[in-house]
């Protein structure tokens, strides 16, 4: 499903002309029917951020094998500078997969 974000202030902007130019509501009455549904939408929205923005990883590394590969080369390489972990990190999240909700 799409989701839809728009600022509430645009909304109820939005739905006052339209009930102002469309359905002919007096300017007064358009504002306040806007400001209810736009009140309503707000109170319909879920509290909790989305999960479609996380990234679940197992608990055990995936494709074991090319995941040890990875890290044996990045450990081996022969680097001037200090090995960072932000390096490993990122392989992890690389190479990690979406778990299915159950």
């Amino acid at each position: 499903m799409t989701e839809l974000r728009i600022d509430a202030g645009k909304a109820e902007r939005v739905i006052t002309q339209i009930l102002r130019e469309e359905k002919g509501i007096p300017p007064a009455d358009a504002a306040a029917v806007a400001a209810i549904i736009c009140r309503r939408l707000t109170t319909a929205m879920p509290t909790s951020p989305s999960l479609d923005r996380y990234r679940i990883i197992p608990r055990e590394p995936p494709d074991v094998d090319d995941f040890a590969i990875a890290v044996a080369q990045k450990l081996t390489e022969g680097k001037s500078e200090l090995w960072n972990a932000s390096e490993l990190w990122e392989l992890v999240y690389n190479q990690g997969r979406y778990l299915r909700a159950n």
